[in-house]
C-alpha cells in the first residue's frame, strides 16, 4: 500500500505527479473486491429472490455425493421470499411520510435584523395609538381609529411570525430543488439501499449553472472508515467506481483526453481493466470487457493556504476579506495579511488503470463562514448500524430466516413426496399376468382408480395358493408431520417479522377478536420499533438539504429566476438575489415525520366536523390534499384571518345598513308628515278655488275679500302657489322612492 503524499503544500508544489500519487494512495485503501462488497451483492439477490445454492448444499446433498442418482432428493429447492414483503412495507410507509423541512438563517446579524423589524412595528403601533387617543378627545386628525392589541401580545406575535427574507429565499430555493431534482423519488431509492445494503450514498455537484444530484450504489463507493464519522461528507476521502463504456468515457472527458488515450481505450488488447466485477450481474465476460473500462473518481481533503487581508476603505473604515496565497500585498494602501491553513477538497479521475484527468480542487468548496477550515466532501451517506460491530442491514438480518424458511419448505416438499397414506403389502406374484398386466399397470390403476385386481389362483413362494388374509396394510401417512411443518414455517416467518418490528396488525391482518384498542396498540408498538431506522435516515436527508443549498450558492452565483411546482401542485416563481443568497448561512431542519404524520392524520379525521360546523369547502379541500402539516397550518391561518376580515366587514356592513334603514324610516315619516300637511293645504286650496270660480263667474273687477287687490289677481296668485306645491310633492315622492331602492339594493348585497 502506497503512502499518502504530504498535503500541507502550497498550490505551486501540488503538481500532476503529486495528484496521481495521492489518488493511487487512496485507491489502494479502498475495498471494492473484499468480502463485504460480495456479501452486499448477496443482499440484493436475497431481496429479488435469487437463490445461492451453495447456502443449501448441506441440505440438498448432505453426503457430498458426486453420483447423479444419489446427489439429490425427490424435491426441488425453491425460494419463498419472506424478505421482500417486509422491505416493500417499509418502503411504502416511507413514501407516505410527510416531507417536512424548515430553512433558517444562522448569520450573526439575524438577531439585529429582527430587532429592526420589531422597532418598526412598535413605532407604527405607537403612532396609531396616538391617533386613537386624539380621535377619542375629539381632535380632528383626518385618520380613522383602529383597534389595537395589547403591547405585549403584539411583541410576542412579531417575534413568533418573524421570517428573515434570506430564510424565505432559502425555503423557496429548497422547494425548487425538491421539484427539479425529484428528491422524493431520489430519497426513496436511497432508502431502499439503506434497507438492503445497510448503507446509502449521494453525490452533489454543479452542472450547467444548476445543481446536480445523484444516488450512488453502495457497491460502487468506499471511504475512510472511522468510528467518529457518521456521515461520509465529514471523512477525509472517498472513492467511487464506475463501469463506463468507451463511448461514454469519451463523451464525458473528450476535452481532457489525449488522442493516444482514446486509441488505447478502443483497443481491447491494450486495456488494463479487464475482468472487473459488475455490481449487478457478476463478472463481465471478456467480450463485455472489450466495450467497457473502469473509471475511479477520487475526492480527498487536502490543505490550502489562505489569508485575511486587512485594509482601509475610502471612508477610512477598516475592512477585511479572505484572499488566496497568490495575492500580492500593496504596502502603499496600508494592507496587511495574515496567512493560515484550511481544508480544501480535491478531486481526480483514473481511467483504465493509469489515465489520470481533472486533478484539481473541487468546484464546490463547502466551507462554513464561521470556520473556513470545516469542509465537506461532495459524496455523502451513512451506515445503518455499525456501532462497535460489523455493519448490518434489515435484509442481512433476514437472510438466515430466509435460508431456514426455504429449507423447511424443501423438507415439506420431501414429506409430501413421501406421504403415501395407507398402502397394502402383498406378494408380487398376486399381480395378474394375464391380459398384459404388469407392475406398472397395476400401480397405475391403484393410484388412479382406487382399486386393483389380483390373481387369487397364483401360487405363493411354497407353491400354495395365496389367500386374502396374507395381505397387510401399512400406514405411510405423514399428515401430522406435514401439519407441524406448516406451523414451523409460520413460526419462522413470525419470528423474522417480529425481529424487524412488523406485526400482523401493521400489515392489515386484523382478526375479529382483536378489537380496535388492541389493534391500535399493536400498530403503535410496531411503529416504535421501526421508528429509529426512519429517524436515522431523516438526519441524512437533513444533511442533504443543507448540502444542496451550499451547492446552489456556487451554481447560482449570477442569480436565478425560474418557475417551479410546489408540493401542493401550485406554480411558484423563484427569484434569487445573488448577493443576499451568497452571504446567507442556511440551516435546514427536518421535523420528526412520525409525529407530523400523526398530526396530519388527526387533522384529516376532523374534516367531517369542520364540514358540519360550516367550514368552507375550499378549506376542507386544502386539508385533504395537503401532505405537509406546517403548510396546512399556515394555509388555515390565512383562511382564518380572511374569514375574520370578512366577518368584520359583514358586521360593519350590517351596521351601515341598520343606520341607513333608520335614516330611511325617519325620512319616510318626515315625508309622510309633509305630504299630509301639503294634502290638507291642497284641500283648503281646492275649496278656495271653488269659491273663487263662483265669484269669477259673476264678478270680474271686484274685491270680494276687501284686501285691496283685484280678485282676478288673487286667483292667479293662488294658481301659481298650487303649482309650486304640486312640484314639491313630486320631489318628496321621488326622494322616498330612491331611499327605498337603496335599502333594497343593500339587502341584495347581503
Amino acid at each position: 500500500m502506497s503512502s499518502i503524499p504530504k498535503q500541507k503544500l502550497p498550490r505551486s508544489r501540488k503538481t500532476r505527479e503529486w495528484g496521481k500519487n495521492s489518488m493511487n494512495a487512496y485507491i489502494d485503501r479502498s475495498r471494492f473486491s473484499n468480502q463485504h462488497k460480495s456479501a452486499m451483492h448477496k443482499f440484493y439477490d436475497a431481496y429479488n429472490g435469487n437463490l445461492n445454492e451453495n447456502d443449501y448444499n448441506y441440505v440438498i446433498n448432505p453426503y457430498n455425493s458426486e453420483k447423479h442418482k444419489t446427489k439429490g432428493f425427490p424435491a426441488r429447492l425453491r425460494n419463498y421470499n419472506i424478505i421482500k414483503p417486509v422491505v416493500d412495507l417499509l418502503l411504502g410507509e416511507k413514501a407516505k411520510r410527510p416531507f417536512n423541512h424548515q430553512v433558517v438563517v444562522r448569520n450573526s446579524d439575524m438577531q439585529s435584523m429582527q430587532q429592526v423589524v420589531v422597532k418598526d412595528e412598535l413605532k407604527k403601533y405607537l403612532e396609531q395609538k396616538f391617533i386613537n387617543d386624539l380621535n377619542e378627545l375629539g381632535v380632528e386628525t383626518g385618520m380613522p381609529t383602529e383597534e389595537l392589541p395589547e403591547l405585549g401580545e403584539l411583541e410576542q406575535e412579531i417575534y413568533s411570525n418573524y421570517k428573515d427574507i434570506r430564510a424565505i429565499m432559502g425555503q423557496e430555493s429548497l422547494d425548487y430543488l425538491i421539484d427539479r431534482l425529484e428528491l422524493p423519488d431520489q430519497f426513496q431509492t436511497a432508502f431502499f439501499d439503506w434497507l438492503v445494503a445497510g448503507e446509502c450514498y449521494t453525490y452533489k455537484d454543479v452542472c450547467m449553472n444548476d445543481c446536480d444530484y445523484e444516488i450512488v450504489s453502495p457497491l460502487d463507493v468506499d471511504y475512510e472508515k472511522s468510528p467518529d464519522i457518521q456521515f461520509i461528507e465529514d471523512g477525509d476521502w472517498c472513492v467511487r467506481k464506475k463501469i463506463m463504456s468507451v463511448n461514454a468515457i469519451v463523451d464525458n472527458f473528450y476535452d481532457v483526453l489525449k488522442p493516444a488515450d482514446i486509441d488505447r481505450l478502443e483497443k481491447p488488447s491494450q486495456k488494463k481493466s479487464m475482468g472487473f466485477i459488475s455490481p449487478f450481474s457478476g463478472n463481465y465476460s471478456s467480450q463485455d470487457a472489450e466495450r467497457f473500462a473502469e473509471v475511479l473518481h477520487v475526492v480527498w481533503k487536502s490543505f490550502a493556504r489562505v489569508g485575511i487581508l486587512t485594509y482601509f476603505d475610502e471612508l477610512g473604515q477598516e475592512q477585511s476579506v479572505v484572499v488566496d496565497e497568490t495575492y500580492k500585498v500593496n504596502p502603499d494602501n496600508n494592507e496587511s495579511i495574515e496567512y493560515f491553513w484550511v481544508n480544501q477538497v480535491w478531486e481526480g479521475y483514473r481511467i483504465d488503470g493509469d489515465i489520470f484527468v481533472n486533478i484539481r480542487p473541487h468546484q464546490v468548496q463547502r466551507n462554513e463562514m464561521s470556520n473556513l477550515s470545516i469542509c465537506k466532501l461532495p459524496y455523502n451517506g451513512r451506515i445503518y448500524s455499525n456501532r462497535h460491530s460489523d455493519q448490518v442491514s434489515v435484509v442481512s438480518m433476514g437472510v438466515p430466516y430466509q435460508i431456514l424458511y426455504n429449507i423447511f419448505h424443501y423438507r415439506l416438499e420431501l414429506s409430501i413426496a413421501k406421504n403415501k397414506d395407507k398402502i397394502m403389502l402383498m406378494e408380487m406374484n398376486t399381480i395378474p399376468k394375464r391380459h398384459g398386466w404388469d407392475e406398472e399397470k397395476f400401480m397405475y390403476y391403484a393410484d388412479a382408480m382406487g382399486f386393483a385386481f389380483i390373481d387369487s389362483t397364483a401360487e405363493g413362494k411354497r407353491g400354495e395358493r395365496v389367500s386374502f388374509n396374507q395381505f397387510q396394510v401399512l400406514d405411510m401417512s405423514l399428515g401430522q408431520y406435514i401439519a407441524s411443518q406448516f406451523q414451523l414455517l409460520q413460526a419462522i416467518k413470525a419470528e423474522w417479522e417480529e425481529l424487524i418490528g412488523i406485526s400482523r396488525q401493521r400489515k392489515g391482518q386484523v382478526q375479529a377478536s382483536d378489537g380496535i384498542g388492541a389493534t391500535e396498540r399493536a400498530v403503535f408498538q410496531s411503529s416504535v420499533v421501526t421508528e429509529e431506522m426512519f429517524r436515522r435516515f431523516d438526519k441524512l436527508v437533513e444533511r442533504e438539504f443543507n448540502g444542496l443549498l451550499d451547492v446552489a450558492k456556487v451554481a447560482w452565483k449570477d442569480g436565478l429566476k425560474t418557475q417551479y411546482i410546489t408540493s401542493d401542485f401550485r406554480q411558484a416563481v423563484l427569484d434569487i438575489d445573488p448577493g443576499m443568497f451568497q452571504e446567507a448561512e442556511f440551516g435546514v431542519f427536518v421535523k420528526n415525520n412520525s409525529i407530523e404524520a400523526d398530526k396530519l392524520r388527526a387533522l384529516k379525521q376532523l374534516t367531517l366536523s369542520f364540514a358540519q360546523n360550516g367550514s368552507s369547502p375550499v378549506t376542507i379541500a386544502e386539508i385533504l390534499e395537503g401532505s405537509n402539516f406546517s403548510k396546512i397550518k399556515e394555509k388555515l391561518a390565512e383562511v382564518d384571518a380572511k374569514e375574520k376580515e370578512l366577518q368584520a366587514a359583514q358586521a360593519q356592513q350590517q351596521q351601515q345598513m341598520a343606520q341607513m334603514q333608520q335614516q330611511a324610516q325617519l325620512a319616510d315619516k318626515q315625508a309622510d308628515r309633509q305630504f299630509t300637511a301639503e294634502q290638507n293645504q291642497l284641500d283648503r286650496d281646492a275649496k278656495m278655488d271653488i269659491e273663487e270660480m263662483k265669484v269669477a263667474s259673476k264678478v270680474v273687477d271686484q274685491d270680494m275679500n276687501n284686501n285691496g287687490i283685484n280678485d282676478a289677481v288673487d286667483l292667479e296668485r293662488v294658481r301659481l302657489e298650487r303649482e309650486k306645491l304640486d312640484l314639491k310633492r313630486k320631489e318628496l315622492n321621488d326622494k322616498k322612492e330612491i331611499a327605498n331602492k337603496q335599502i333594497e339594493a343593500q339587502k341584495g348585497k347581503k
